[in-house]
């Protein structure tokens, strides 16, 4: 459960924490006190300045995680125990996301999808014209209807990158039509299917779904 919003996995807003540890203090004088005082902007936290309706623009702060940590310590309630709990246990996940083979392979998957997309753009096609191809590759990778990406297993989301960059590649040298990119992508795919069944010993469709990887992401 997201008690306070992390912003790219590693930021908090200061307003956020601010509201949620229930400062009796007013907002600037908490951040003067507190952040401004103790802390080095540009190492523990960063600030900038949104524009108001009406108003003034006001200077908003994003902390780092170890300092958002810090300040909730500092409140010595059992809010900010609270607080401090539920960043230590976000800190965990994050390192478990920088070292998951998978979110990795997954991430590097997307990009070569997106390289796909932009080939197939530049050659006069549309982005329904990638969902077309990229649908027809998947399923002959699975002879049947395909699981989705973010389910593979790392040896499904390996083959799915490989076959796929197969396909960009041979953007580079050839002057290719939709049709063709179509036929190729469905060639490369059959043939890192056949290469999992002949190494592996079992069909891409034989593996059983993991746990969805956007979820780890969130």
């Amino acid at each position: 459960m997201e008690l306070i919003r992390i912003y790219k996995g590693k930021l908090v807003s200061a307003k956020d924490l601010y509201e949620f540890l229930e400062i009796k203090t007013e907002y600037s004088h908490w951040i003067k006190r507190t952040l401004i005082s103790r802390f080095n902007e540009g190492e523990d936290f960063t600030s900038f300045l949104t524009k108001s309706t009406g108003g003034r623009p006001s200077k908003e702060y994003l902390l780092k995680l170890d300092t958002a940590k810090k300040l909730a310590m500092m409140a010595k309630t059992e809010k900010g125990d609270q607080a401090r709990a539920y960043f230590i246990e976000c800190e965990k996940t994050l390192e478990a996301l920088v070292n998951n083979k998978r979110l990795e392979v997954f991430m590097k998957l997307e990009a070569t999808k997106g390289r796909l997309l932009q080939n197939i753009q530049n050659i006069g096609g549309t982005e329904a014209d990638y969902i077309q191809i990229d649908y027809k590759g998947c399923k002959v990778f699975f002879n049947s209807e395909p699981l989705p990406d973010e389910e593979l297993p790392l040896i499904l989301l390996k083959g799915r990158d490989f076959a796929t960059e197969m396909t960009n590649e041979q953007f580079k040298d050839e002057d290719l039509g939709l049709e063709d990119v179509e036929r190729l992508n469905t060639r490369h795919h059959q043939k890192v299917r056949e290469m999992l069944i002949e190494n592996v010993r079992k069909a891409p469709e034989s593996f059983k779904p993991e746990e969805n990887i956007k979820k780890l992401k969130e």
